[in-house]
């Protein structure tokens, strides 16, 4: 498993389509998938989605850090990596 840290959304950067996930609890990951890598705050490294696949993980979803409030988005979309 691979754990990968997100970044810190850019000012003025909203995507269309998308929504920001709030993790209400910082133990608990907003998001749980069946792939292989675990994604992180940016800022204070901690864990907001876990066992996803990179498809899964796109720009258009935002995530908004329980224990920092730091707003993160996935680094690389997961459709751009498809398209390879």
């Amino acid at each position: 498993m691979a754990r990968i840290a997100m970044r810190a959304i850019r000012a003025g950067e909203v995507p269309r389509d998308g929504g920001t996930a709030i993790q209400e609890e910082v133990d608990r990951p907003v998001f749980r998938g069946n792939g292989a890598d675990d994604y992180v705050c940016v800022s204070c490294g901690n864990v907001l989605a876990v066992s996803m696949q990179p498809e899964q993980m796109t720009k258009k979803v935002r995530i908004r850090c329980a224990r920092c409030s730091t707003v993160n988005v996935s680094v690389i979309d997961g459709w751009e990596l498809r398209k390879r």
